[in-house]
C-alpha cells in the first residue's frame, strides 16, 4: 500500500505524513540530546523515555516546534494541548516487538475523539530496523478494542488480537530523521523487532483539540500545555504555553 501524506485523508485513513518537518541542524541536536540523556540514566527502563518534555526544556521546545504544530493543526485544528510525549528507542537486533494496540487504552485521564499521537522519526525508520506500522481505517467508530496481555518479548504491556486479513492491509511508515508521522488515538498500529544494525529512535508527541476533547486533571499525571488556539472550556487547568 501507499503511504497517505495527505492531511486531508486523516479522517477516513486515521494517519498522515509530513516529510523533512526538522532540518538536518536539528536532527542532529535531538540525536545529541538523546544520547546525552541514555549516557545520564534519564530511560525509566530499557528503551523507553517517559515524558521527556516535562524534564527537559530541549524536548519541550521539540513539542512547541511551529512547523511541527502546523502538522497537527492541518490534522486536528487550531486549538491544540499537549498531553503526553515518550521516547522508544530499538537498539540494534534488540529482538523486542511491539504489539497491535491503540494509544487511547492507556491514558485513562484524556476523553474525546480528536487526539492524535505525533511519531517523530529521531533515526532513519525503514522496514529493516522495524519502523511502524498502521492499519488504516481502524480508528473508525472510535471503539475501544479489547485487549489481552502482551508477551515477554513486547515492549508494551497488552495488545489487541488481529485477524491476519486485517494485519495484511498494514502500512510500514518508512520515513527519514526529522519526518513525521500523525495517527488517531484509536487506530491499530505496532511494530516488528529490530533486527537490523541501526538504532531506530522515535519520539511519540500525543496532542488533543480543545474542541473536542479534554482531560481530567484529577487523574492525569502530569501537567497539560495549551499550545496553540484557545483551550476550550477547561483551559483554566491547562498551563498556558502559547507564544506570546
Amino acid at each position: 500500500m501507499v503511504l497517505n501524506t495527505d492531511a486531508g485523508c486523516f479522517g477516513s485513513e486515521g494517519y498522515c505524513f509530513f516529510s523533512d518537518v526538522f532540518g538536518p541542524d536539528e536532527v542532529l541536536a535531538m540525536q545529541y540530546s538523546l544520547d546525552v540523556g541514555v549516557r545520564a540514566g534519564f530511560l525509566d527502563r530499557d528503551q523507553y523515555y517517559g515524558e521527556p518534555h516535562t524534564k527537559e526544556v530541549f524536548w519541550l521546545e521539540v513539542c512547541r516546534y511551529p512547523y511541527l504544530l502546523d502538522a497537527v493543526e492541518a490534522v486536528l485544528g487550531p486549538n491544540l494541548i499537549l498531553v503526553y510525549s515518550s521516547m522508544f528507542i530499538k537498539l540494534p537486533g534488540d529482538g523486542t516487538s511491539v504489539g497491535w494496540h491503540q494509544d487511547n487504552n492507556y491514558w485513562p485521564s484524556v476523553h474525546g475523539t480528536d487526539v492524535a499521537t505525533v511519531w517523530l522519526a529521531l533515526d532513519d525508520a525503514d522496514a529493516e530496523n522495524a519502523a511502524m506500522r498502521i492499519i488504516p481505517g481502524s480508528h473508525q467508530d472510535y471503539q475501544e478494542m479489547e485487549t489481552v496481555p502482551a508477551g515477554e518479548t513486547e515492549m508494551l504491556r497488552k495488545k489487541v488480537q488481529v485477524a491476519p486479513d486485517m494485519e495484511d492491509q498494514a502500512v510500514m511508515m518508512e520515513m527519514k530523521a526529522g519526518s513525521l508521522s500523525i495517527h488517531d488515538s484509536y487506530i491499530l498500529h505496532g511494530s516488528q523487532a529490530n533486527e537490523s544494525g541501526c538504532r531506530r529512535a522515535g519520539y511519540t508527541i500525543r496532542y488533543c483539540s480543545t474542541d473536542t476533547a479534554w482531560v481530567d486533571m484529577d487523574q492525569h499525571p502530569i501537567p497539560v500545555f495549551l499550545v496553540r488556539g484557545e483551550g476550550g472550556a477547561r483551559g483554566e487547568q491547562y498551563t498556558d504555553l502559547r507564544p506570546e
